[in-house]
């Protein structure tokens, strides 16, 4: 009897003990990761400004010589759909539609891009290199002296920027990059009248934000 009623007390102590213990300090949650395989898309608002201004002369219809003065900035939207093979590498066509207040200067690259991450948390640094060739509208600037991009040429960007997970899928990201485009035949004019024709290289600084889903 004796045993019996020391063995009910220490089961006693033992489950009264396990009723008022602390609850163990739970671990911090997994960081969240977007998914690392699959298809993926980014869009982006995009802004592009020129590093130095393209100058010249050309003679008109009357033989008037006349200066010029690029400066533009073109604005617009980025749009890229892709595959992504592993948490690092990604590839994906692309597109832009960029316009600029002049009318002259407007355009849509078509690139191929090839993206890495290089963290795999909320947070990681990326870069992205993008290829293709930029088509111009083929429209002129409401002015008497005008320019029209009348063949475009090959592009090539660099980007380099940071992506913030939101979830596993959906993220923003921002970056800072450089643009080369080439124009492969600008004409310049008086009125209706061509004057000159020229292929022309334009380098451009690049800031860009979006979504990455």
């Amino acid at each position: 009897m004796k045993k019996l009623f020391l063995s009910i007390a220490f089961l006693s102590v033992i489950f009264t003990a396990k009723a008022f213990q602390l609850p163990a300090p739970q671990s911090n949650p997994p960081h969240i990761e977007l998914k690392y395989y699959g298809l993926y898309c980014v869009v982006d608002f995009t802004h592009m400004m020129h590093f130095k201004a393209q100058n010249g002369q050309y003679m008109d219809q009357f033989g008037n010589l006349h200066a010029f003065d690029d400066v533009y900035g073109l604005n617009g939207i980025t749009a890229v759909a892709g595959w992504q093979w592993r948490k690092e590498s990604a590839i994906g066509l692309g597109f832009s539609y960029l316009s600029d207040p002049m009318g002259a200067f407007s355009q849509i690259p078509v690139f191929v891009e090839f993206r890495s991450h290089f963290l795999r948390s909320r947070l990681t640094p990326y870069t992205a290199v993008q290829m293709g060739y930029s088509i111009p509208f083929g429209s002129k600037n409401k002015v008497q002296e005008y320019t029209r991009i009348a063949e475009g040429g090959i592009t090539f960007g660099l980007q380099a920027g940071l992506r913030f997970a939101f979830s596993r899928r959906f993220g923003i990201n921002a970056y800072v990059g450089y643009q080369f485009i080439q124009c492969r035949d600008v004409e310049r004019g008086f009125e209706e009248v061509a004057t000159s024709s020229w292929p022309e290289i334009y380098h451009n600084l690049k800031f860009g934000t979006g979504f990455y889903f």
